[in-house]
């Protein structure tokens, strides 16, 4: 079996699980009163507070995926500074705008119906996010789980390889701090091989708190 089969399977089985998670915590009992999604959220809280961020890149969360929402409004609400990721082009890099209101304020956009700022709003490449002029503290980066050392599995559109990975147009390296986003269950995936221009990861978030990868 070829590494792009086994990622498609790794992805089909992932997503399918997302989708009865999904469907589970939208009927909450009293016995789970607090949903994973969201104690994802609370996770990403407990990280922006033990350092001193005040700019950070995140995502708006595509149903199933686990939802920042709560932690990025607060940061908001904070004075925080936050920007999220915008699809202008197939095959392209991607590009960034801020957020100017609440998370909620944002609209789906485009082709996959991903809630982004406005794209008639001020965009900025990747190099120019990464500036000094900036400040950039946090990335967060969504993904459909991790291996052992890092190695990301993504949706399949390859726009964080493309903008990020380490053939991308500004390779991630120590600065700014990359956390990785996903579900426990999702952490430590058997059989993914990552390719060497696939972006790897040094640790992440899930509901049960951050978790470091292996060199």
């Amino acid at each position: 079996m070829d590494t792009q089969t086994s990622k498609a399977q790794l992805r089909s089985r992932i997503r399918a699980a997302r989708a009865d998670r999904s469907l589970a915590e939208a009927t909450p009992t009293s016995s789970s009163p607090v949903t994973t999604a969201g104690s994802v959220a609370t996770a990403a809280w407990d990280l922006i507070r033990e350092a001193p961020v005040r700019s950070l890149l995140a995502y708006a969360a595509l149903p199933g995926e686990p939802d920042l929402d709560p932690a990025l409004d607060e940061f908001l609400s904070a004075g925080g500074t936050v920007y999220l990721p915008v699809v202008t082009t197939v095959g392209q890099p991607l590009m960034f705008g801020q957020v100017t209101g609440s998370m909620a304020s944002l609209k789906p956009q485009g082709r996959w119906g991903i809630r982004e700022p406005a794209h008639d709003s001020e965009l900025l490449t990747a190099a120019q996010l990464l500036s000094p002029a900036v400040g950039l503290d946090l990335i967060f980066v969504p993904a459909l789980g991790f291996g052992a050392d890092g190695a990301r599995l993504g949706n399949g559109g390859g726009f964080y390889d493309r903008t990020f990975g380490p053939h991308g147009a500004v390779p991630l390296w120590s600065e700014p701090r990359v956390i990785g986003v996903c579900f426990a269950e999702e952490l430590d995936l058997p059989g993914l091989v990552a390719e060497d221009w696939d972006l790897r990861i040094p640790a992440a978030i899930a509901e049960d708190g951050t978790h470091v990868f292996a060199d």
